[in-house]
């Protein structure tokens, strides 16, 4: 297998295997091949990483720092590995029985759940600048034939590896993630009645509409049923009024209209009564101008 960039991005990097006594060894050496490429995502989760393919079997983040490290320092060069990503050797996380047991606890948002091939996962570094060291060093171990091939080193699994990985989960972490399920899943169910109750109509055939600016459809309820009954016989406070007094009266040209239509009007009331009031004194011949 040629050991340089293929077409698809991918650096074929080969690592010898270690000798193995209860095998009988072949003139030619094992090797095995990881694929490696540079990662692109818009996740935030995700930058600074590198895709790997056919990683060996039982690999751990000490496995990939270790291997990595001797790769870079052969270049003369630094590489700060954070953490490994997505690295699901075995499937279990393939299979979500919270969403399987109820439609409330399903992730909606497509970017929240990571499908991922077996046997793959992503290496993520510090920074960018780490990455780049690293693809650099991987390019140049990959595409130079001649030197020593460097010998993967892995922590031989025993019976206790095998029997701890059947280990029942800790009671703490069940405590805390049971806390968190239950937790998210009373919020969706909370918004799906609520999304329900909205679309209910009542006995005089409304349907009561909530903006997403507001309160919540049952708080609303809530505060008209739990009303005090003892509130409609108290009298309605008048709300002041909002416009500024202080405000010119006769700043434009309408007010000063309006005000001399209002005072015209109100002499012409007085008038009015005055004249009213003599017609009245007149039929009781009491009026007199002159007195």
């Amino acid at each position: 297998m040629a050991r340089e960039q293929l077409q698809n991005g991918f650096l074929a990097v080969p690592f010898a295997l270690p000798p193995v006594n209860n095998l009988k060894q072949k003139s030619s050496k094992p090797y095995h091949y990881m694929f490696v490429r540079k990662h692109q995502s818009k996740l935030e989760s995700e930058q600074h990483c590198l895709f790997l393919v056919n990683l060996p079997l039982l690999t751990q983040l000490e496995n990939l720092k270790k291997n990595f490290h001797e790769i870079c320092h052969r270049n003369d060069t630094v590489s700060h590995v954070q953490d490994l990503l997505h690295h699901d050797e075995f499937g279990l996380h393939e299979v979500d029985l919270s969403s399987l047991t109820s439609t409330l606890m399903s992730v909606d948002e497509p970017n929240e759940k990571r499908y991922t091939p077996r046997n793959t996962a992503l290496l993520q570094f510090v920074d960018k600048q780490s990455v780049e060291n690293c693809w650099e060093a991987l390019r140049k171990y990959a595409s130079n034939r001649k030197q020593e091939h460097i010998v993967w080193k892995f922590q031989s699994p025993s019976i206790e590896t095998f029997t701890s990985f059947y280990r029942p989960l800790p009671l703490e972490y069940l405590k805390n993630d049971i806390h968190e399920h239950m937790a998210l899943f009373e919020q969706r169910e909370r918004q799906a009645q609520e999304e329900v109750q909205s679309s209910i109509v009542d006995d005089d055939g409304f349907t009561l509409v909530v903006g997403k600016n507001t309160k919540s459809l049952n708080s609303i309820r809530k505060k008209i049923f739990n009303r005090n009954p003892l509130l409609k016989h108290e009298k309605p406070v008048k709300m002041p009024n909002m416009v500024d007094k202080k405000v010119k009266k006769d700043f434009y040209r309408f007010q000063v209209r309006e005000r001399k239509k209002q005072e015209i009007n109100e002499l012409l009331a007085k008038f009015k009564q005055d004249q009213e009031k003599i017609k009245e004194m007149r039929s009781k011949s009491r009026f007199n101008p002159y007195s």
